[in-house]
């Protein structure tokens, strides 16, 4: 009887603590809410930016995460202030869930954090949990600093045309004072592609078809894989930002990690969403205003470093390819023979003999032809060596040989030209006005627009040397018909929807094939020098030597035409050489001229023959003045144009 006594007292006694512990949370929940209300916190900026709220083209504001779960409030995709109140409430009920990884706060580390810092004078006891899984997530990217990382541009890969960008958790120095920036963490966004076709991938990118995701990945990863198999330059941009801000970061992108939005290939991509999630994490940085609707990875660069209170330093960690030409600098003339030597036997052969006159080579001799061969095998044959492949077991056996001499490797120490840095290149926009003549004595006034990137004339600094990267570049002419009937007309003399031109110099060691690509309309004569628009797909496949400082291509161009519905030959196709010379006399002067032949399928006269020279100079990188002559099917035409870049 005395035990049941006491079992009841102690069970009223526990209920009434319950009870007040209950009254005490939600007397803390109701002064949360009131004082969220009153600082008007659901309008503070920071609070959109974890929410991810932006206004669209078509003026709707509303969060670009798609993820149901992301939302406490039924219509929190949409609305702020109700998403605050469900965020608030959602934390003090975080007693009622057993599972620590579905609790408020363990999922949203980050909103919970603002919270508790604006309402810190309210002296609200906010409930804690214990959230293991984002307590290892955080201790794992623990870091002190971040830095944003540019991919240079790659060409071979549609999602990395116009380069990439990540960020990196800078992790302090160790007990040794040393920092081992290979044991940081990336934070990384990017399209979960369904397809490796080129055009699939544009298309589905281009229109928000693919869904895009936050990862944190080892920095070595990333390495390996932009460095190493893409051999790919990285530019690392150490921010300022303080260690709160850090923590913060990491805590948003741990909140992102589960959630899915949209992919868009020009808009939202892997350098907005970066932006983004720095906005979010510190409420000063305010980068993604500077920047226009198209999001360009190279722009997104150069607004960071033009914030002169926000980047401290930068690194260039240069790629295998750019190391192994350095090596290869280092040889004499029988060296690089010997590496030629070396470099044949390995497409041909399973074993690696060595010549006489390697085996009397100087030990230092022999010890530079290794260090550079064995660099040349992890460049050409970067994927292959990271399988049980011939080309891994005969680097194994090239490094058995190299261990066998003492002399110490050469220090490759690979400074950035200034004209590689990406902070420095021109903007990816581009309007032109200008004046075109031609032999029929007709004038015409010029207008153009470029949404992106970079053409071969265009100023230098900061772009591949030998590739053309252009996006939306249209063309258009007002002046005399040629008819001379209809007066000044309104024309499209041009349009790429995408052209890619890849130029890299072919050598003996590595014979690299030249490409280009074009989707478009353009304007062509006939032999009356009658315009007409048509629709053109042109692939072309060659080689581009370097003589005398001249970068010289030759392509055989494949090409299919469409005239529309009105002609008599709507659909046809033209085959033939194309050869330019383009020659860097500064990097803000720049020349090409080219050549091209075809046959074509259509029209009555089937040989189509054009030549063009082109010269610009570029007083800045925002304006340059451009000089074009071109022939086209003996209808002479000459043009001046002035180029703005923004």
């Amino acid at each position: 009887m005395r035990f049941c006594s006491s079992a009841i007292v102690f069970a009223l006694a526990l209920s009434t603590s319950l009870s007040a512990r209950a009254l005490s949370s939600q007397d803390d929940l109701n002064r949360a809410l009131k004082a969220a209300e009153d600082k008007h916190l659901s309008e503070d900026r920071q609070w959109r930016k974890l929410m991810h709220f932006e206004t669209d083209l078509f003026q709707t504001t509303e969060s670009q995460v798609d993820s149901p779960k992301f939302f406490f409030a039924k219509d929190g995709k949409r609305n702020l202030h109700s998403e605050l109140r469900a965020t608030i409430t959602a934390f003090f009920h975080d007693d009622e869930i057993s599972d620590s990884y579905e609790k408020a706060q363990c999922r949203f580390p980050a909103r919970y954090r603002w919270l508790k810092k604006h309402l810190a004078d309210q002296k609200i006891a906010w409930p804690e949990a214990r959230c293991e899984r984002f307590e290892f997530f955080a201790k794992g990217l623990k870091g002190d600093s971040v830095s944003l990382v540019f991919s240079s541009y790659y060409l071979n890969n549609p999602s990395s045309a116009f380069g990439h960008t990540f960020l990196r958790v800078n992790k302090p120095a160790g007990k040794d004072g040393q920092r081992h920036e290979l044991l940081d963490y990336g934070l990384n966004y990017a399209a979960e592609a369904d397809t490796n076709n080129a055009f699939l991938y544009g298309f589905k990118g281009l229109f928000g078809m693919f869904q895009g995701k936050f990862k944190a990945i080892p920095y070595y990863f990333k390495v390996r894989e932009y460095n190493n198999a893409e051999s790919r330059d990285l530019w690392e941009y150490q921010l300022r930002l303080p260690p709160e801000s850090v923590d913060m970061l990491v805590a948003h992108v741990w909140e992102l990690g589960p959630a899915q939005i949209d992919y868009w290939y020009l808009t939202e991509n892997c350098s907005y969403h970066m932006l983004s999630i720095l906005e979010a994490a510190d409420s000063s940085v305010d980068v993604l205003s500077k920047l226009d609707r198209f999001v360009i990875p190279a722009d997104t660069v150069r607004v960071l470093w033009n914030r002169t209170d926000l980047v401290t330093s930068y690194k260039y960690r240069p790629s295998i390819r750019q190391v192994f030409f350095q090596r290869e600098a280092l040889l004499n003339a029988d060296e690089k023979k010997q590496l030629n030597i070396l470099a044949q036997q390995i497409k041909h052969q399973d074993e690696f003999v060595f010549s006489d006159e390697f085996n009397k080579m100087s030990s230092a001799s022999q010890a530079r032809i290794l260090d550079a061969f064995i660099d040349f095998i992890d460049y050409r044959y970067s994927k292959e060596v990271q399988e049980a492949s011939r080309e891994f077991q005969l680097k194994n056996r090239i490094l058995d040989k190299r261990a066998g001499i003492q002399d110490e490797p050469a220090k490759i120490v690979i400074d950035p030209v200034p004209e590689q840095r990406p902070h420095l290149a021109h903007p990816s926009g581009r309007w032109g006005v200008g004046y075109r003549h031609n032999t029929e004595d007709k004038d015409f006034a010029l207008l153009s627009h470029r949404f992106a990137l970079h053409d071969r004339l265009d100023p230098a600094v900061g772009y591949p040397s030998y590739s053309q990267i252009s996006f939306f570049d249209l063309d258009f002419s007002y002046g005399d018909s040629f008819s001379g009937k209809d007066g000044d007309v309104f024309q499209l003399e041009n349009f790429a929807a995408f052209e890619l031109i890849s130029a890299s110099p072919w050598s003996y060691l590595i014979p690299d094939h030249s490409w280009r690509f074009k989707l478009g309309v353009e304007r062509t004569y006939n032999e009356n020098f009658a315009p007409t628009q048509e629709a053109i797909l042109r692939m072309a496949g060659g080689w581009t030597f370097l003589v005398d400082d001249f970068d010289i291509s030759a392509q055989l161009s494949v090409e299919g035409h469409y005239l529309g519905a009105h002609s008599e030959n709507q659909l046809w196709g033209g085959i033939g050489p194309i050869v330019e010379a383009h020659y860097q006399w500064t990097p803000y002067l720049l020349s090409l001229a080219s050549v091209q032949y075809r046959r074509d399928s259509s029209w009555d006269v089937k040989d189509y023959f054009k030549t063009s020279v082109e010269t610009q100079y570029s007083f800045s990188k925002t304006w340059g003045v451009r000089a074009a002559y071109s022939n086209q099917r003996f209808l002479e035409q000459y043009s001046l144009q002035l180029f703005n870049y923004y």
